[in-house]
């Protein structure tokens, strides 16, 4: 059995290791036009901050580890075309422009995801490639590219405030030592991480970022680059129509991917509402022995039932662990939904999320009973207790908790964890409050504040369903 796996990236590496624990006897191909092995995207942004040493620390798994495991690892190497009739696919060496026609039996499209560009003139070249000065952050070329950059540069502004965006950010600072490296970060968006968190939330993100001497223009747009000794950046505050120019050293533009579906379409896959390729729940495509995992890909919401696009490296792993052990023979599911489980730390303060943010539950009909609270991880007379928010949202005929919010200096990923859990078991607020959680004086308070919160979201839903019994009565 040959098992092709196209793309090296999260997603590609677990199929490649699932599939040979799956079967210890297959041939298994991987294929990957960068000439590295499996390395963090994720950890980009803290090579260049200087917090990581080096890029080749990025690597988790090496050609030798590939090598170790039974898997051939074939590098600077491209699937031209893919034959689904005859299970074929014809390769090409990036560095000979030599070509092969390899058979399979399983493939596995794992070819990621693509920095979107918007339309704005002086970013992009006619032949797709960006103009001088202009920066992408996606792959480890990317990143040594923007950092020999910065090495010359004493000013950059980023555009977009997503989560690459931000970090993007916090890295340009921690690497001048302040802000004066960054001159602004501007956004299309109302506020940053739009995407993560909701609006109120934000504001205490941006409360952090203002502090640390950042500028950060929502609302506004770049309509114009202008690329010689220094980059002139045109902008356009949706606000006031007023416009305004900024000249920088060097720009890069973090507004988001999309997925690399080419291939999969070629070869006949159907891709969906979100731009990437239909999978099912075990990272089947519409075409027979073919499987699609990670960034490329798209699945439902677990909440709203609507089809979202793949972003996060936990999910691409979950992904191909599934592809990767169905595509070897083995029969395993993904879980009926995305949570979309996300955190990051910026500046100090933890920010996480699971669950949809109340706009994307607006946009699926559903109206969000809101408990938000704001606690410390210590009791209040304790030393050493942290400021922390939370933010739960709830169905308003039921009370089940659909998403939550969390913001602190420390411990919101974990209870954005616990609250994830609560969310699959499709927990309501008036049941989470049953949970009994631990306490101690230098570790926690009686109640935590994820607690409270869901305190408050049941108030608010007996106090709603109140008023609608008494006006059907």
């Amino acid at each position: 059995m040959r098992i092709v796996i196209i793309g090296s990236g999260a997603a590609g590496a677990t199929a490649a290791q699932f599939a040979r624990k799956t079967n210890r006897t297959a041939e298994i191909v991987l294929v990957s036009r960068e000439p590295y092995g499996e390395y963090s995207r994720c950890g980009l942004p803290y090579v260049l901050s200087g917090v990581i040493d080096r890029f080749d620390s990025l690597i988790e798994y090496s050609p030798e580890w590939f090598r170790r495991f039974g898997v051939e690892l074939r590098l600077s190497t491209e699937v031209t075309s893919i034959h689904p009739s005859r299970r074929t696919v014809t390769t090409a060496s990036l560095l000979t422009s030599e070509e092969e026609l390899m058979d399979y039996d399983s493939l596995v499209l794992a070819t990621g995801a693509r920095a979107s560009i918007p339309p704005i003139p002086g970013a992009s070249r006619p032949d797709g490639g960006l103009e001088d000065r202009v920066y992408t952050l996606r792959t480890m070329d990317d990143a040594r590219a923007i950092a020999g950059a910065l090495d010359r540069a004493s000013s950059c502004m980023v555009i977009g405030a997503g989560l690459i965006g931000m970090e993007l950010s916090e890295a340009l600072c921690s690497r001048s030592g302040d802000s004066t490296l960054l001159s602004c970060m501007v956004d299309v968006q109302s506020h940053v991480l739009p995407a993560m968190i909701d609006a109120d939330i934000a504001d205490l993100v941006e409360r952090v970022i203002a502090a640390q001497g950042i500028r950060f223009l929502p609302g506004t747009s770049v309509f114009k680059i202008e690329s010689g000794d220094r980059c002139h950046v045109y902008c356009r505050s949706s606000y006031t129509g007023e416009e305004f120019s900024y000249s920088v050293d060097m720009v890069i533009v973090s507004t988001g991917t999309s997925p690399d579906t080419a291939l999969g379409q070629s070869a006949g896959c159907a891709v969906g509402h979100s731009g990437g390729i239909v999978i099912d729940n075990r990272c089947r495509t519409s075409v027979e022995g073919v499987y699609a995992a990670g960034d490329c890909t798209e699945y439902d919401d677990f909440i709203t039932r609507q089809p979202v696009p793949i972003g996060l490296g936990s999910i691409a792993v979950r992904h191909g662990r599934v592809a990767g052990i169905n595509a070897a023979g083995g029969d395993e599911c993904l879980a009926h939904g995305l949570l979309n489980s996300r955190t990051t730390r910026l500046f100090g303060l933890e920010v996480a999320a699971t669950g949809p943010t109340c706009v994307e539950l607006q946009k699926s009909g559903i109206e969000p009973i809101v408990g938000k609270v704001t606690g410390s991880t210590l009791p209040e007379y304790f030393p050493g207790g942290k400021s922390i928010t939370a933010k739960l949202l709830a169905h308003p005929k039921d009370g089940r908790i659909l998403g939550a919010q969390v913001v602190g200096e420390e411990g919101a990923h974990q209870r954005a964890n616990l609250l994830a859990a609560a969310i699959l078991n499709l927990t309501t607020a008036e049941q989470f409050l049953q949970l009994e959680t631990c306490y101690a004086p230098p570790v926690a308070p009686t109640l935590d504040c994820v607690t409270l919160a869901a305190e408050a979201v049941r108030t608010k839903w007996k106090r709603t369903t109140r008023s609608e019994a008494q006006s059907d009565a």
